[in-house]
């Protein structure tokens, strides 16, 4: 029996056995629980509840019928103020523990609907379908998922009538009123009629190509006026409100009257939202992302913006382009050193780096916070219920470089 009294990075709750740290899965602050260990190695041991013989005053009860199970979700047994504390702490303390100076967190932005906001959902397919659960590749199957877009749970119950054994995933992306179905298969003759009343596109997935088998080529997004073209494989942040607020912050720190460098530009959505008043290029590894970018560009009539298909860290190494401002969204390994070397050699004014990984964040940060001046980090709740924390950081280049 053990008393927890802290989460971990990834909200596992942190107890003591044997003077060796113990992380249980779903466990909270001031629970008193019985475990069950799972691992045990050297200096730690990972354990799941066997029994709350005391529950914690924080602990409330998930609305999920799955949350034992899935591995979806980490935090529905806390409120959703109490997650916000939990992920500005959890921002505050890899910042002060990771980085040799002391930088301002703002507070976090809060999402205006912590369930029922995912626009974009990866269905595990055995057989059966759901998520993987916890540390498995055991599938929990449901029938709702409450953080998920209501248009992709009304298809659930038709979804299940495809034939499963088929299929590996189905990742379903919505904008609320169109559903794109995407049906990762080795059956190029899968019947799919049972789901075309509820989908305004379906594609198959066969051997990491995409085939059009019914309705619409795209579906559309709108961000504060901008229309974005979604494709299948298009990255796109799968929770809009948060979305615009996190790319209005990035515009406040652009500014204006400025050229504009966006790295890992992905289909152009951030590059098109500060293109107001900036000259803009865009660079993406991803050939279907650049021609979605260049698509974009033309649907909102935007002329001040290049897109270059390419890796980031070798196309800026000659570009004719003076960037004063520098945004940078990579995936969430971060950037690599010769990225940095050439950002470091085109000296812009400012940088602003969009990072899901508050771990690969900081590691970049002491690499660029010899020439530049780390001035705040502002955390976004992109992913309720979860761990997962988006941030923005803005560095200015420090004088005499």
């Amino acid at each position: 029996m053990i008393e927890i009294t802290d989460l971990s990075h990834d909200a596992k709750g942190i107890g003591k056995l044997n003077n060796k740290i113990v992380f249980v899965d779903k466990a909270i602050p001031k629970d008193i629980v019985e475990i069950n260990i799972i691992k045990e190695k050297k200096n730690y041991i990972e354990a799941k509840i066997n029994k709350i013989v005391r529950a914690s005053d924080l602990r409330i009860k998930s609305k999920c019928p799955y949350f034992d199970k899935c591995g979806g979700c980490d935090l529905l047994n806390l409120s959703y103020e109490n997650q916000l504390k939990f992920k500005y702490n959890k921002i505050c303390n890899i910042v002060n523990k990771y980085l040799n100076k002391k930088i301002k967190v703002n507070n976090i932005i809060s999402s205006s609907n912590n369930f029922n906001y995912r626009n974009k959902v990866t269905f595990q397919v055995k057989e059966k379908l759901g998520f993987y659960s916890k540390n498995s590749y055991d599938i929990v199957e449901i029938n709702e998922c409450i953080i998920s877009n209501d248009k992709i749970n009304n298809a659930i119950y038709y979804l299940k009538m495809l034939d499963l054994n088929s299929i590996n995933k189905i990742i379903c992306r919505t904008n609320g009123n169109d559903l794109m179905v995407i049906i990762e298969t080795n059956n190029d003759k899968l019947n799919v009629d049972c789901i075309k009343n509820i989908a305004s596109s379906i594609y198959l997935k066969i051997n990491d190509k995409y085939k059009l088998i019914y309705g619409d080529e795209y579906i559309t997004e709108n961000i504060k006026g901008f229309k974005y073209l979604v494709s299948p494989d298009s990255f796109f942040q799968i929770n809009l409100d948060i979305c615009e607020k996190l790319y209005n912050k990035v515009k406040e720190y652009v500014g204006n009257n400025k050229n504009v460098l966006d790295l890992y530009c992905g289909t152009g959505s951030i590059s098109i939202f500060v293109s107001d008043k900036n000259k803009v290029l865009g660079i993406e590894i991803n050939k279907n992302a650049i021609k979605d970018a260049i698509k974009n560009k033309e649907i909102n009539n935007i002329n001040n913006i290049d897109f270059i298909c390419g890796d980031s860290g070798e196309k800026i190494y000659n570009i004719n382009f003076k960037p004063d401002v520098v945004i940078v969204d990579p995936p969430r390994a971060g950037l690599d050193n010769f990225t940095i070397k050439n950002i470091l050699k085109l000296k812009p004014k400012k940088i602003i780096y969009v990072s899901c990984d508050p771990m690969t964040l900081t590691r970049d940060l002491n690499i660029l916070n010899d020439n530049y001046d780390i001035l705040e980090i502002t955390p976004f709740d992109m992913f309720p219920n979860t761990y997962h924390v988006e941030c923005v950081t803005l560095l200015n280049l420090k004088e005499n470089i």
